[in-house]
């Protein structure tokens, strides 16, 4: 693989690849560093491409309820639908402001379409940290109160919807020169 195609930060134990590349390729890059992603039944996922084990969401990496500090995107650049281009830069996943990442992992391409990765890679046959099984539901149901909030968020848009409906019949009417 090119540097282009692949790069490798010790340091930072990140690595920085195209998106095309497939996650076989990515793991016997990592291995000559005695690195890895650390995919379980890695087989299943060997021939897949980074872009789409990550619109995917990534099934078989460390789940990362077992260690909320470290993350397995760091950064990426992708397409949107429209043909913009987004960069999200590798920072410390606390500091970046909304997660538009999460636009992109799991999601299967609907809001954007991933080029290029910022991956955490981990030594090969290192200890990694181990925390108690997280024990609660990792997706409550909504309080009350939340469910209140959604109910009137409802009602704001049904309020809203026919006013801005009927302005966009009217910038088409315009646009198209005719009526009806």
């Amino acid at each position: 693989m090119s540097t282009e195609t692949f790069a490798i930060d010790r340091p930072s134990l990140l690595i920085d690849v195209d998106a095309r590349v497939t996650l076989d390729d990515v793991e016997r890059m990592l291995a000559g560093d005695h690195l890895t992603l650390g995919i379980a039944d890695f087989d299943a996922h060997r021939d897949k491409t980074v872009a789409a084990w990550l619109s995917e969401g990534a099934p078989g990496a460390p789940d990362p309820w077992l260690d909320p500090a470290d993350h397995l995107l760091a950064g990426l650049d992708a397409t949107l639908p429209d043909g913009t281009r987004l960069s999200i830069r590798p920072a410390p996943r606390r500091s970046t402001g909304p997660d538009l990442m999460a636009l992109a992992f799991g999601t299967r391409g609907r809001f954007m379409r991933i080029t290029r990765a910022w991956l955490r890679v981990h030594p090969r046959d290192a200890l990694r940290p181990e925390t108690e099984p997280f024990q609660w539901t990792r997706s409550p149901p909504l309080t009350v109160a939340e469910e209140e909030l959604l109910a009137a968020i409802e009602v704001e848009i049904k309020r809203v919807k026919p006013a801005a409906e009927s302005a966009g019949t009217a910038e088409t009417k315009t646009a198209n020169g005719r009526r009806g």
